[in-house]
């Protein structure tokens, strides 16, 4: 039985409210990192809880090949100022970093607007902040999850290095990075000869190289290896998980969720249902009335699971490219661009092509000891929010609640997200303050 729920207050935010007490578990629909965080959140703390997952495993959608990042240092969102004109500008560029397909701009006019208008200097400022703050807590809580559970998915704690070609690129993401320093990032300042010193495998391009900034705390890993590890954790902790159950619909009972029901038509009863589904969310969620200013963005990765035995120290992000190389295991993954296509899963050979310019353009001489043909393209759909923060905590209809619109840093917040969620949801005391991600703003 679950104590409290909420419903909104007069002045438009959540205030506690009875569910419906039932014997039925509560729900999360979606088997990812953000699903099974959330799902293990609730679990540890003696609630029965089922995941849903339409896929025939977990972690095999958005989380299975991600950037493989955790980055506070890249909290800022993508709807930067100006990012208007870099958008129309990629729109017959086949390899701009970030694209919009003219097939797709129909279902992203409303979103669209929401997304430019967000991009004023003094929203974007704030969701930065806000972005970072549950970037910074929820790095926090993954660290605890994997050291509790002993969690093993080729993590690596050695930061994250932005190289800069161009200096005045350098001294933006500067500036960026020094209005998040009081609020507890850190980042070095290299010139062009610390950076060598800091990755040495960017030796052989050094002279295009203007500078870089290391992030010590930002972290990488497998996701799905992740997933799979901390499934087995929740069905130890008692949690249920039912793959293979695409859902349809959330049912309703006097004005509240109690349920799902499947593709197939079978329903399951539920105390509440949280809605972890990415970027099927607003679908979801939308016949009841709820809002989730959502719409995928298409990343592509390129993964190599042999690599020369000198692989790099560490991932690094290309500024220009807005791309990165991460070594994973004893392998690497390039990761990146962004591709508004709608649900689009195609797997686009000039996206591709574009991963293995920044292997070449970064490390020449790794690059030329691998063979591409042995890479295994893959496409995810991000879902990305208007104002670049996610929905996390209850919606307007009683016992539904939402934890969605994660964007690039699906993983970087998932373990927070997943712990804020679950705080609203029992009736504790939330750690951060879940204003700036509540589902009515």
């Amino acid at each position: 039985m679950i104590p409290s729920a909420f419903a909104a207050s007069d002045s438009g935010g959540p205030r506690p409210r009875a569910l419906i007490v039932t014997d039925a578990p509560i729900v999360v629909i979606g088997g990812g990192l953000v699903g099974l965080t959330t799902a293990y959140e609730i679990a540890t703390r003696g609630r029965d809880v089922v995941v849903v997952e339409a896929a025939e495993g977990v972690g095999l959608q958005t989380s299975f090949a991600n950037g493989a990042l955790l980055t506070p240092s890249m909290s800022d969102p993508w709807n930067a100022p100006g990012v208007l004109g870099r958008l129309l500008g990629s729109v017959f560029d086949p390899h701009s970093a970030m694209k919009l397909n003219l097939s797709a701009t129909p279902g992203l006019i409303d979103w669209g607007l929401k997304f430019i208008s967000n991009s004023a200097p003094n929203r974007f400022a704030a969701a930065t902040r806000a972005s970072y703050r549950l970037a910074r807590y929820s790095v926090d809580c993954l660290d605890q999850l994997r050291s509790d559970l002993a969690l093993a998915y080729r993590h690596s704690d050695a930061g994250a290095m932005k190289v800069f070609s161009d200096e005045n690129a350098l001294r933006a993401s500067r500036a960026v990075a020094a209005e998040l320093q009081p609020l507890g990032l850190r980042c070095v300042h290299l010139d062009q000869a610390a950076t060598i010193r800091q990755e040495p495998a960017l030796a052989p391009v050094r002279d295009r190289l203007v500078g870089a900034l290391y992030f010590p705390d930002d972290r990488s890993g497998d996701a799905h290896l992740f997933c799979r590890a901390l499934a087995d954790r929740l069905l130890s902790a008692g949690g249920r998980i039912r793959t293979g159950f695409p859902v349809s619909r959330i049912t309703m009972r006097d004005s509240a969720a109690v349920g799902v029901v499947s593709n197939g038509g079978e329903e399951m009863a539920a105390t509440a249902v949280i809605v972890a589904a990415g970027g099927q969310a607003s679908r979801l969620v939308r016949p009841l009335g709820v809002r989730l200013a959502i719409q995928p963005a298409k990343g592509y990765t390129l993964t190599f699971d042999a690599a020369p035995a000198a692989l790099p120290a560490m991932p690094v992000i290309d500024d220009a490219m807005h791309a990165v190389v991460v070594p994973l295991g004893k392998g690497l993954r390039v990761a990146g661009t962004a591709e508004f296509a709608g649900d689009d899963l195609t797997v686009r050979p000039e996206r591709i092509d574009n991963l293995w310019a920044l292997l070449v353009t970064l490390y020449p001489m790794i690059a030329e000891q691998i063979d591409r043909r042995s890479g295994r393209p893959w496409a995810g759909l991000r879902p990305m929010s208007a104002d670049g923060l996610p929905y996390v905590g209850p919606t307007p209809v009683h016992g539904l609640y939402a934890n969605a619109g994660h964007g690039h840093l699906g993983w970087t917040l998932a373990a927070g997200s997943a712990r804020l969620l679950a705080d609203q949801l029992t009736g504790a005391t939330p750690q951060i303050d879940p204003a700036p991600y509540r589902v009515e703003r």
